[in-house]
């Protein structure tokens, strides 16, 4: 039974950007399946209003489609943007000639000539794309990093039948079912993004069909990510379960450095640099593609029972103090959170940046948190718990605001 809900292939307006032409090619490599459910297409002699809006009733309902069909539609309308656009053509330059486009192509008619030319290699980057957006992660370093940047390469297929052998008999000690863990990786950005799919807790569904209801009995998949940093020595991990997070943790150090508690440290943030550095804190020199920092808000915390606190901002807090010639940041009360804007590439606009402690990182985009940590370890904010305690690490993609 799927569960997917479609977000724009509901949408005429949508269905209008890819086309008729393409539409048509694309359901085509389905029509054994569609005959199989009999399932009609609208006829080609509609108008073009008639034909895009019995499309998008056809996906009001799912449920009814077949499955790869499914998938692949989820996948083309979740490329149909900026970021799918340039990842796809990324991949013209990285793998040769493998999508070919049409020089007046919208973001949507893009995605779906990728997918008709390389229908295989399309999911492979929309599963990109999903795991870089992924909201939270745990972090987890060593007790002596080593740069592995030039020597890390991609785990063999053996290591990896290693790591799904270790993750598979604690999934079925847990009852997560037998022989339904996968361990894939994808390298990006110079980082190695392990997903790994299992299957979770059994469930029971009431279903209603005809008037009828009935218990749908399943056991649903999930999948969580891990991400080693060659660069940090260190990994991230995404899971909701302590049990989980500890499984990858341990099976991640064993087969790829000979250890399980390799990755035995876990990190939290510290806004001290800001106070002992003041604005050298915010160099960015030793970050390719991060050109600027500027503090635009912080908020210093006093114990005691009125949990007093004071949130200041700026346009640049620091050249603000510099004019008044008074001290940036109060010599008291603790650090607790700071907003940066960050400068990215030749991008003018700037992206917004947020520390707050003991371990959230909010980003306006993923895909810069690699760059923001690097900046974040070299310059002192990434600290471990002195305590011996591991307390964690988490970013948070926060999504734009739509354009009006």
């Amino acid at each position: 039974m799927s569960t997917v809900k479609f977000k724009r292939f509901t949408k005429p307006q949508f269905l209008k950007q890819i086309g008729r032409d393409f539409l048509g090619q694309f359901f085509s490599r389905f029509s054994p399946e569609l005959a199989e459910k009999q399932i009609t297409l609208p006829a080609a002699t509609l108008s073009d209003d008639d034909y895009y809006q019995a499309l998008a009733r056809l996906a009001l309902s799912p449920d009814g489609l077949p499955e790869k069909l499914i998938e692949a539609a989820y996948a083309i309308e979740g490329m149909a943007n900026d970021d799918g656009q340039e990842r796809l053509e990324r991949a013209i330059g990285e793998h040769g000639p493998a999508f070919t486009f049409r020089d007046d192509s919208t973001a949507a008619e893009i995605a779906m000539q990728a997918w008709l030319t390389d229908a295989e290699r399309f999911m492979a980057i929309f599963s990109e794309q999903q795991l870089a957006r992924l909201a939270a992660f745990d972090y987890h370093g060593t007790r002596e990093p080593v740069d592995r940047s030039d020597s890390f390469s991609t785990p063999t297929k053996a290591t990896l039948e290693l790591m799904t052998a270790d993750m598979e008999e604690a999934f079925r000690s847990r009852n997560r079912g037998q022989r339904t863990c996968r361990v894939e990786v994808h390298p990006m950005d110079g980082e190695f993004w392990f997903l790994i799919r299992h299957g979770d807790s059994y469930t029971r569904v009431p279903t209603v069909s005809n008037g009828q209801i009935s218990i749908l009995h399943f056991r649903p998949a999930k999948d969580d990510v891990v991400v080693y940093s060659p660069l940090g020595d260190e990994l991230r991990i995404h899971a909701d379960r302590k049990w989980e997070k500890e499984l990858y943790r341990t099976t991640l150090g064993r087969r790829l450095f000979g250890e399980p508690d390799y990755f035995s440290v876990r990190k939290s943030y510290t806004l001290d640099p800001l106070r002992l550095d003041g604005v050298d804190a915010l160099d960015v020199g030793d970050v390719p593609g991060l050109t600027k920092l500027v503090l635009r808000e912080f908020e210093v915390a006093w114990p005691g029972e009125f949990h007093d606190c004071v949130i200041r901002k700026s346009v640049d807090v620091f050249a603000s103090a510099e004019v008044r010639k008074t001290t940036a940041l109060p010599e008291s009360g603790r650090l607790v959170r700071a907003v940066f804007d960050g400068y990215f590439g030749d991008n003018p606009k700037p992206r917004k940046i947020s520390v707050r402690l003991p371990n959230i990182l909010k980003l306006g985009r993923f895909c810069d948190a690699a760059l923001v940590h690097r900046w974040l370890m070299n310059n002192g904010f990434v600290a471990e718990d002195t305590n011996g305690q591991r307390t964690g690490g988490n970013i948070t993609y926060v999504k734009p605001l739509a354009k009006r």
